[in-house]
């Protein structure tokens, strides 16, 4: 028995069979290495504010593939570029590796307009607001005070489920005593959507939106930017007839916010 081990039959056996072992292990060793891309890693690039162009060029460069995963509408944002990518940028990873990337939608999607007539102007408004819409409002003589009569689109009345697009100005005709007054409020140092819901609220209009004078540099500051001048002026004494429009100056220079303030009790805050 232990002579057989020893036969030169058993040797050539036991040697190929080692050799078989070898080439097998080296072979799956190779197919790992070759499916995995070992050795071949790269970093990812940033693609936030690209066009889709741009990233395609880019990601070929890398050897790198794209895919969009969704589009979303941002009234802010610039159209048909990136907002978001997986994996994050500066990650590792092997050539030919998909890249999501989310993108800002260059048409806004349609919704269905919602139905507020009858409702009282605050709450119409904010309806309108919690869809993604504009208002300006009208007022229009009606015994039916502080009440939507009407809602239009580019002058034309707009029925409830019609379809309008995210981002559309809808006019309110809100019913009003004829010839009825109020007082203007004090806007000073707000932000234009605290202006605008003190604005509506008083039964007036957003007139000038001016940034003339605004001295900022990103959307953000443009958004947080404030309100240091605004006319028809605020008084305690003089009344406006319901619906003018207040002409709104923004600043994110906070010297100017109280600089072109008039020295007088007549238009400061009410305490």
């Amino acid at each position: 028995m232990f002579k057989f081990f020893l036969s030169k039959k058993f040797l050539i056996n036991l040697a190929a069979a080692i050799v078989f072992i070898v080439i097998v292990i080296w072979s799956i060793f190779k197919y790992i290495d070759s499916y995995t891309l070992h050795g071949q890693s790269t970093s990812v690039p940033s693609l936030e504010g690209l066009t889709v162009a741009e990233v395609e060029k880019i990601l070929e460069e890398k050897k790198l593939r794209y895919t969009i995963l969704d589009s979303i509408y941002l009234e802010k944002a610039d159209k048909g570029v990136v907002l978001d990518q997986n994996p994050l940028p500066d990650e590792l990873v092997k050539e030919g590796r998909n890249i999501y990337i989310t993108v800002s939608r260059v048409i806004p999607p349609s919704i269905a307009m919602p139905d507020v007539v009858e409702m009282s102007q605050r709450l119409a408004i904010a309806k309108l607001e919690s869809y993604g819409l504009k208002v300006k409002t009208e007022y229009i003589p009606s015994e039916f005070v502080n009440s939507v009569i009407m809602q239009k689109v580019n002058g034309k009345e707009v029925k409830p489920n019609q379809k309008v697009k995210l981002g559309t100005t809808v006019l309110l005709s809100i019913g009003s005593a004829s010839d009825e007054k109020v007082l203007v409020p004090y806007l000073i140092d707000l932000t234009k959507e605290e202006a605008r819901h003190r604005i509506f609220e008083s039964s007036l209009n957003v007139g000038i939106e001016d940034y003339t004078d605004c001295k900022c540099v990103t959307p953000e500051d443009t958004l947080n930017a404030r309100i240091y001048r605004q006319s028809p002026v605020r008084s305690s004494s003089v009344p406006v007839t319901m619906g003018t429009s207040i002409d709104l100056y923004f600043t994110c220079d906070t010297s100017l916010i109280h600089a072109n303030e008039p020295d007088s009790t007549a238009n400061t805050p009410n305490e």
